[in-house]
């Protein structure tokens, strides 16, 4: 399959890039078309969506551009707590765009574990149950991860001297 065969050359170059974090609750955010012809003007390759936006998904399909779509925190409940409603979110959200979008990961949750301690137990459960359907659906080159806030990082610099918050 095409989109596999990107995703591992991508792995394999593992050269460096820019990437865009791009959320819809913007007034002044252009049209999917704009967006996306903006991104390739900036020579941009990679985009995280805070929303699976289906418009915008529909408008990166043969871009070439990498894409990331969340698991937004309020529906990290459902997603954690039922296999029916991962297998709907990842049918819908993933399945259906692909090869022709390369969503290569998702991502779960926003920083959770700093905004919204008390959902820390749903974190897991939301993770495996999405990595569950898509073992089931042959789609196991896609990533799944969760954002993480920098304030985990304690005294960034210089790197090699840095640590995590404990807490």
């Amino acid at each position: 399959n095409n989109i596999f065969a990107e995703i591992k050359a991508q792995q394999v170059r593992n050269e460096p890039f820019v990437g865009v974090n791009i959320g819809t609750d913007v007034s002044n955010l252009p049209s999917p078309p704009d967006l996306v012809a903006f991104l390739q003007s900036r020579k941009i390759n990679h985009v995280r969506l805070y929303e699976a936006d289906p418009q915008i998904l529909k408008a990166l399909a043969k871009t070439k551009i990498r894409v990331i779509v969340s698991v937004p925190n309020n529906q990290l409940l459902a997603i954690g707590s039922s296999n029916a409603t991962a297998t709907t979110w990842i049918c819908r959200n993933v399945i259906a765009y692909l090869p022709d979008t390369l969503i290569t990961a998702i991502a779960v949750g926003d920083e959770v574990l700093t905004t919204i301690p008390s959902s820390a137990p749903l974190l897991i459960p939301a993770i495996e149950s999405p990595c569950n359907v898509l073992v089931a659906s042959i789609h196991t080159q896609i990533k799944i991860s969760t954002l993480r806030s920098a304030s985990i990082i304690l005294d960034p610099f210089p790197p090699y001297q840095t640590y995590f918050n404990q807490t």
